[in-house]
């Protein structure tokens, strides 16, 4: 349920709009697979029949059976593509909105409930109604929507009104639906569903029309912050206004039964007396745990949905005394919103904004769980390990070290005071850091209990920050610096690329390419001459201000906040091609990457584990640890003119992989940065390189482990 105060200024006119038909759709190549922090979601819709009530949480669902109030009992459930926000049973089937779509379930076996049939509409879905085989979709800036489900597994539109406002609520009555719009409730004539005709309306109220309930001569009508107003619609086509009774703020969903109206108020619920609609009587009340937005009768029973509390059963039997007979509880979400995440070890890093830093157990990437967790000062936004030592950038809590050799207990044992930590990342033995107006703050971690700020290099407001090899790039405003840091200490300033549109804070550094999410376009720089960085290549990816990328293989993979994770195919970093994406409803704000799995800081729904489906055993790396590290030897050898290295890392490591000729000169580098366990391939391409006919040989090292393999172009 969405609450908008918002109207269309256009003329009060009904008008008749196209059938859009189906979106595109949402996923492309890749999996969701587990999520932790999220929790099971918010209760929001809840519609009982019998012994039997039907609710959501989240994304989900659910069937109970209340045949005993005291001992509910779930029976089924079923997982849609987006959160429920309202829910009607009809016969056989179950009737839901998420997102754009019209779900259809067949529950006549609640413990087995099937996915009959979808469509999509255009608007977002925030009430719904039925009416025999028809459904009736408050669909937001989408009107209303009017749909033939006579054939569940093949719905169809056949019309839909443009409503004036934006659409919250309906209810049918009769031959008439009327929809809740903020500023008015429309009335309309729907005996020729294919064919409907505005009739009337219910005049401006004080506040925001939220919801509207029909019984009999009468719409009941939610007036969000101040009361229930109770109008007679005997004559749908001039309503009279006969009462309001004040209920105060969050005021958002109301039933009857027999003399009484029962109100989700916000932290409480509300009944009234309505057996003289003119003259409404406050009956009871009862306190929520949370926040009650939706209500159902049943028998003796009221069933409301306490949001991120769950499900309540209050027996009204009394509906003067209402109390509270049990409850279905939810998981919460966690506390603090995730930003930023490192992924190593069968270990997820997560900086957790205000909550600080949790570690996560992902071995079982369906079934991640808390391993430990430390509150830090400041706000953790971005987190980067090494060995047994977390480093969280925490905005104006500086850079906190923290020890989680024991993930189920680590220990803050240092804190850094750098202005404004806002981006971090390691190369060898130092951290770098986007420190806001002291540019990129350089900090020496050879002993990490110890470490030592040592230098800063020039930005005039260090938001984003990446390292690669002898390369650092720092943002400034709207440009990003490049800069050599053959020695850290001493860091020297080489090219820029220029003027850009966003703080390009998520940017990250590979094979001689600079990546920036720009606002929403992915842009590609080529950096092989640091003094004069050029734009190569550019590609759409929806992002805002705060989207990140991060290199595994030949895949680019993007958190575009609200457009989700999209992943671009960079064999070719001059013509990139979008390959994957799983948008969801969640913002997809920070990310790494480890064998095709992608780890998602997703704010306030913590974070979610993806797989990229079309990274395989054969490209890039395998699910499998390797048991050791191992240089494999290149194939095809001899070659010509490209051949591929495959190497192993057994753990997270900084890893180098280059060229030499036979004289001992460096001709390539294929590797030079920090990989996680996995199987890797890297290819060399002798044009490319513009390399003569020979023998060269290949090195490969990963922290202590170092080989050296002969190859031999001939062309």
């Amino acid at each position: 349920m969405k609450f908008k105060k918002q109207f269309l200024n256009i003329s009060l006119l009904f008008v008749l709009l196209p059938f859009f038909g189906l979106k595109a759709q949402e996923v492309n190549n890749m999996t969701l697979l587990g999520n932790f922090g999220k929790g099971e979601g918010q209760c929001k819709a809840v519609f009982a029949l019998g012994t039997l009530t039907y609710y959501s949480v989240g994304e989900k669902f659910k069937i109970a059976d209340f045949t005993t109030p005291a001992q509910p009992v779930n029976l089924g459930s079923l997982t849609l593509d987006a959160v429920i926000e309202d829910l009607v049973r009809s016969g056989n089937y179950a009737y839901m909105i998420a997102g754009n779509k019209v779900y259809i379930a067949n529950v006549q076996n609640p413990t087995n409930i099937s996915l009959a049939g979808n469509f999509s509409f255009t608007g977002y879905g925030e009430g719904i109604a039925t009416k025999s085989t028809y459904v009736y979709v408050a669909a937001g800036d989408g009107g209303l929507r009017i749909i033939d489900a006579s054939t569940p597994s093949s719905p169809v539109e056949i019309a839909a009104v443009d409503t004036i406002g934006y659409s919250e609520n309906v209810s049918v009555g009769g031959n008439y639906a009327y929809v809740a719009t903020g500023a008015k409730v429309r009335i309309i004539d729907i005996s020729n569903p294919a064919s409907p005709v505005y009739v009337g309306e219910i005049g401006s109220p004080a506040d925001y029309y939220q919801s509207v309930t029909v019984r009999g001569s009468y719409a009941y009508i939610c007036d969000y912050s101040v009361a229930l107003r109770i109008v007679n619609i005997s004559n749908p086509a001039s309503p009279v206004v006969v009462s309001d009774f004040p209920t105060g703020s969050r005021t958002t969903r109301v039933q009857l039964d027999g003399n009484y109206a029962y109100i989700a108020n916000g932290d409480s619920i509300k009944i009234v007396d309505v057996t003289d609609p003119a003259s409404p009587k406050k009956a009871g009340a009862l306190a929520m745990t949370e926040r009650a937005v939706s209500v159902w009768v049943g028998v003796n029973q009221l069933f409301v949905a306490d949001r991120n509390s769950g499900l309540k059963c209050v027996d009204i039997s009394n509906p003067s005394s209402p109390s509270l007979t049990s409850s279905i509880n939810v998981v919460p979400s966690a506390s603090g919103s995730a930003y930023g995440v490192f992924a190593a070890d069968n270990k997820a890093y997560v900086a957790y904004g205000s909550s600080g830093l949790r570690i996560v157990d992902v071995t079982n990437a369906s079934l991640p769980n808390l391993l430990g967790e430390i509150s830090l000062s400041g706000d953790s936004r971005q987190v980067a390990v090494k060995g047994n030592y977390a480093y969280v950038a925490a905005r104006d809590g500086g850079v906190h070290v923290v020890d989680v050799s024991n993930p189920s207990s680590p220990v803050a044992v240092k804190k850094i005071e750098t202005p404004r930590a806002r981006g971090i990342t390691i190369g060898g033995n130092y951290v770098y850091v986007a420190a806001s107006d002291s540019g990129m703050a350089i900090i020496d971690v050879t002993d990490p209990a110890n470490p030592n700020w040592v230098k800063s290099a020039t930005a005039s407001y260090g938001e984003g920050v990446a390292v690669s090899g002898n390369v650092a790039a720092v943002t400034d405003y709207s440009n990003i610096k490049l800069y050599d840091i053959t020695n850290p200490t001493a860091p020297v300033l080489k090219g820029e690329t220029g003027s850009l549109t966003s703080g390009t804070a998520g940017m990250t550094i590979s094979d001689n390419y600079l990546y920036v999410p720009d606002f929403d376009t992915l842009k590609i720089f080529d950096i092989s001459n640091l003094d004069a960085p050029v734009k190569v290549s550019s590609v759409y990816c929806g992002a805002s201000w705060d989207g990140s990328v991060v290199i595994e293989g030949k895949y680019a993979y993007v958190a575009a906040e609200e457009y989700g994770v999209r992943v671009f195919d960079i064999t070719n970093p001059l013509a990139p091609v979008e390959a994957a994406y799983y948008k969801s409803s969640s913002s997809a704000r920070g990310l790494t990457v480890s064998s095709g799995l992608v780890f998602v800081a997703q704010k306030t729904d913590g974070m979610t584990i993806y797989k990229n489906d079309l990274v395989t055993d054969v490209e890039d790396e395998t699910s499998t640890i390797p048991s050791s590290f191992e240089l494999m030897q290149n194939y095809p050898n001899p070659f010509n003119p490209e051949t591929t290295i495959e190497f192993r890392v057994v753990s997270y490591e900084f890893v180098s992989l280059k060229v030499f000729d036979i004289l001992g000169r460096e001709v390539a580098t294929l590797v030079n940065e920090y990989k996680s366990p996995g199987r890797y391939f890297a290819k060399l391409s002798a044009d490319k390189l513009h390399l003569a006919s020979g023998i060269y040989f290949y090195r490969f090292q990963a922290g202590s482990y170092s080989d050296i393999k002969k190859l031999i172009l001939m062309k």
